[in-house]
């Protein structure tokens, strides 16, 4: 494959995976998976090959998969697993064949792309075109960057026209707050966006007063909004690298602290039971999302 000439720093594979740097250093160290060169100052600088590749092993650990047996697969295999993923994700969507809208975001034509994907809110509502085409087509176009079908550019184009939708039909909206507020922190990464949009735009729609503010954000800032609009709802997104017990740790601290009512976490792979005397739950899909928040 060809991965081009830009590098990136371990910040910016950070961002991308949603694995801490540290978690990348070990796995290296470790298990070897990947290989950056050095600067004189001994930065490491990393490849648009080896972002794909952690990429491909945070999909995989995402779901399940232990670091040490995904350190044993070749990179072909690792493709091979991820593809068997996205298939199983995509069985959901029934029978939406994403190829004449992949074939728009790949001329980048956006006035055409757009009117594709408000067909599909017209006809089903936002939130089922999320669930049955706009997730999935993600997925997919994910895939389909991996593998070198499409490049990054075609891929984020993807994910930014769907972001601006959700957002349209968040502003447009008519639903009317009934004086509940929760807040959506993302300590994750960006890729998680579109899901924390979407999240947004259903508790709106449950009455909720919501602060967002995208990009990725800290522990002391989740109580730093408190303190300006408190809120009893919180939702987190957090890095699938991040050992469930400190995760329940830090929520059973936050629900204390803060007085909160109800907790979701994004993106853990292990979803079952409750946490914090079942005032948190985990969910690792938009489906789930969609289930927690119509119970509210």
């Amino acid at each position: 494959m060809n991965a081009g000439s830009r590098t990136y720093s371990i910040k910016d594979l950070e961002n991308f995976c949603g694995i801490k740097a540290h978690t990348i250093r070990m796995w290296e160290k470790r298990y070897g998976i990947l290989t950056p060169e050095r600067s004189d100052s001994n930065i490491r600088h990393y490849t648009e090959e080896e972002l794909k590749k952690l990429i491909t092993i945070s999909i995989l650990n995402r779901n399940g998969m232990k670091i040490s047996k995904i350190a044993q697969l070749s990179d072909s295999e690792l493709l091979r697993e991820v593809l068997k993923t996205g298939a199983g994700e995509d069985a959901d969507a029934g029978s939406f064949k994403p190829g004449d809208l992949i074939m728009s975001a790949l001329r980048f034509s956006e006035e055409e792309f757009r009117e594709k994907l408000s067909q599909f809110v017209r006809e089903k509502g936002l939130a089922d075109a999320y669930l049955q085409v706009f997730h999935p087509l993600m997925q997919k176009a994910r895939v389909l960057w991996l593998t070198d079908c499409i490049s990054r550019p075609q891929e984020q184009f993807i994910r930014h026209v769907i972001r601006t939708i959700l957002i349209s039909e968040d502003v447009s909206s008519e639903a009317k707050v009934n004086g509940r507020s929760a807040a959506i922190i993302n300590l994750g990464n960006t890729e998680s966006e579109n899901n924390l949009v979407f999240l947004k735009y259903l508790l709106r729609q449950k009455g909720y007063n919501v602060v967002y503010t995208e990009g990725t954000l800290s522990a002391d800032d989740i109580r730093g909004i408190h303190s300006v609009r408190p809120f009893t709802v919180l939702a987190l997104n957090l890095p699938a690298s991040e050992p469930d017990d400190e995760v329940k740790g830090f929520c059973s601290g936050m629900a204390k602290e803060l007085e909160l009512k109800k907790i979701l976490v994004l993106g853990r792979y292990d979803t079952s039971g409750s946490w914090s005397n079942g005032k948190t739950k985990a969910v690792c899909s938009p489906a789930a999302l969609a289930e927690w928040a119509n119970s509210l």
